[in-house]
């Protein structure tokens, strides 16, 4: 928090803002949409990691060194995939929000099967949080596109949505325990959550691009008229009028 102090410009307070209308905007589809985005996608993460440690114990043997260790290395690609996501998301929110959920499917479909054994399961520990935090930023640009009108209660609400998350997941990778399904189907649990906003988030509609019709090739220029001989007739001198007056 003293950090943030410091680090922080000093802004000043929005004036007029009407927290109804924000309210109101917060009922819109679009907006809710977002908003159940975040919290399909952190259920995702949730159904796993809330469990990480006893998977890793019972599964891969594991000691609590090697547990410690994983969830540092979970965090370090944590990291990394808020920076990619960030990077990415200012590209186009809408395919790094695909990329990043696709992926996620993926390495826990992997990780299902690749849990038994420590060097494989750290390398897509990692990989994995990366994933996870590269969706961080383009849901929250979602969001925030979609509530423009509303940008501080939107923000709140969909850290709200994260913690929403975050509380499904963990009761959903319960569930699959306390049904005897297995660790491995705690992970498969946590990719198919992850596969129903990879559906549901459709890319952005690009435009077509505009259709240049060329224009009409120039009239040819008329030929050129070769220049006037100078008749005779006309080129008179002063004494050739004056003999033809009869003067």
């Amino acid at each position: 928090m003293a950090a943030l102090r410091f680090a922080l410009p000093d802004l000043a307070a929005d004036q007029g803002t009407d927290m109804r209308a924000e309210l109101r905007e917060l009922t819109r589809g679009p907006v809710l949409a977002a908003l159940a985005l975040t919290v399909i996608g952190s259920s995702a993460m949730f159904t796993v990691f809330t469990y990480i440690a006893p998977i890793l114990r019972v599964e891969a043997h594991a000691s609590t060194a090697f547990v410690t260790a994983m969830l540092v290395l979970y965090g370090l690609g944590l990291t990394v995939g808020n920076w990619l996501g960030g990077r990415y998301a200012d590209r186009s929110v809408d395919g790094t929000l695909i990329a990043a959920l696709g992926a996620l499917v993926l390495l826990l479909i992997l990780f299902a099967g690749a849990m038994h054994w420590p060097v494989p399961a750290a390398v897509l520990i990692f990989l994995w949080g990366v994933a996870s935090f590269a969706l961080v930023p383009p849901l929250q640009m979602r969001v925030m596109t979609e509530a423009a009108s509303a940008p501080n209660l939107a923000s709140a609400m969909n850290i709200g949505a994260f913690n929403l998350g975050n509380a499904i997941g963990a009761a959903l990778g319960g569930g699959v325990i306390g049904a005897g399904l297995g660790y491995p189907a705690v992970s498969l649990a946590g990719a198919a959550m992850a596969s129903v906003p990879a559906l549901a988030a459709e890319p952005a509609k690009v435009p077509p691009p505009p259709i240049y019709v060329p224009a009409p090739p120039p009239s040819p220029l008329p030929p050129c008229q070769p220049p006037m001989k100078q008749s005779s007739l006309v080129s008179f001198d002063a004494r050739t009028l004056i003999t033809s007056s009869g003067i």
